[in-house]
C-alpha cells in the first residue's frame, strides 16, 4: 500500500518474530503477510515437552507431549492474536482469521485450518 508519514505500519514485536521464526515456512510466509496488514501478537509456535506438559496443566492445551501440531520441528500450528489482546472480545479474534488470514491463505494457496472452527 501507499505510505503516508506519521501512518502506523504494523510489524511484529520482537518476542512476536522469534515464535514466528519456529514455525513452518509456510506459515512463516503467511504471517509475515498478515503482519505487514495488521497488528497481531504470536504467542506461541513450537512447544518442547515441558512446554507442551505444562500447557495441559494449566488447561491452555488439550494435547499432551506428542498430540500436538505445536510439538512439530518446526511447528505447524501457531497462537496468534489480534493486537491489542482483548480476551473478552472475540470480535476482533473471528474478524482476524476470517477477514484476512484464511483469505490471504487461501490467495496464496497455503493450507489452513483455524482453531475457531473446532
Amino acid at each position: 500500500g501507499l505510505f503516508i508519514w506519521g501512518e502506523h505500519m504494523p510489524e511484529l514485536d520482537k518476542a512476536s518474530a522469534t515464535r514466528l521464526a519456529k514455525a513452518h515456512p509456510l506459515l512463516r510466509k503467511l504471517f509475515s503477510e498478515v503482519a505487514k496488514r495488521t497488528d497481531i501478537v504470536i504467542l506461541d509456535s513450537q512447544r518442547g515437552h515441558a512446554a507442551q506438559e505444562l500447557a495441559y496443566r494449566t488447561k491452555r492445551s488439550k494435547a499432551r507431549f506428542g498430540q500436538s501440531a505445536h510439538n512439530w520441528s518446526p511447528a505447524i500450528a501457531l497462537d496468534v492474536c489480534p493486537k491489542p489482546i482483548d480476551w473478552k472480545n472475540t470480535r476482533p479474534f473471528v474478524k482476524l482469521a476470517r477477514e484476512i488470514v484464511l483469505p490471504l491463505a487461501k490467495e496464496m494457496n497455503i493450507p489452513l485450518r483455524w482453531g475457531g472452527d473446532w
